[in-house]
């Protein structure tokens, strides 16, 4: 009876995860939908969305969402991610959405991504959406980009 109890719990997980990578943009979620799916935790696979729109490693995943290397590869075993790593994976996320719609592509969002800008002090867009302030001046300079401002 246990086992079976595991299967089915297991089953469920599996369901869950395909049932989160169906869904929208993260960028067309308002904020009361976010709010409530961040407090209960992300499906984990949006870790390895991150990672393939970004074209980055393991070890670079990890410091982009200021975790240990040790810490992503449990988590990438799990169902949910903790409310904390669920709003850095987010925010992530939506700015990589909200890139691509500007850019018109992935592939060109993450070599933007990846070039230090001069409107974010020669930093690179990766290096500041680990903190809630920088990936406001990311997302202030993609917004900027979308309307024609120089940058």
């Amino acid at each position: 009876m246990k086992s079976q109890k595991t299967q089915i719990k297991y089953t469920d997980r599996k369901q869950e995860k395909k049932e989160s990578r169906a869904e929208e943009p993260y960028i067309a979620w308002d904020l009361p939908k976010a709010s409530a799916k961040i407090s209960s935790g992300l499906a984990t696979d949006i870790l390895s969305i991150i990672q393939d729109r970004l074209g980055i490693s393991n070890k670079d995943l990890s410091e982009l969402l200021l975790i240990s290397p040790r810490t992503l590869d449990r988590r990438k075993k799990e169902a949910i991610l903790p409310a904390d790593e669920s709003e850095r994976s987010f925010r992530i996320a939506r700015l990589t959405d909200l890139a691509s719609e500007i850019f018109g592509s992935m592939e060109k969002a993450s070599v933007w991504f990846k070039q230090p800008n001069f409107a974010l002090g020669n930093k690179t867009p990766i290096e500041l959406v680990k903190t809630e302030p920088g990936a406001r001046l990311v997302e202030r300079t993609l917004h900027q980009i979308r309307h024609g401002i120089t940058v």
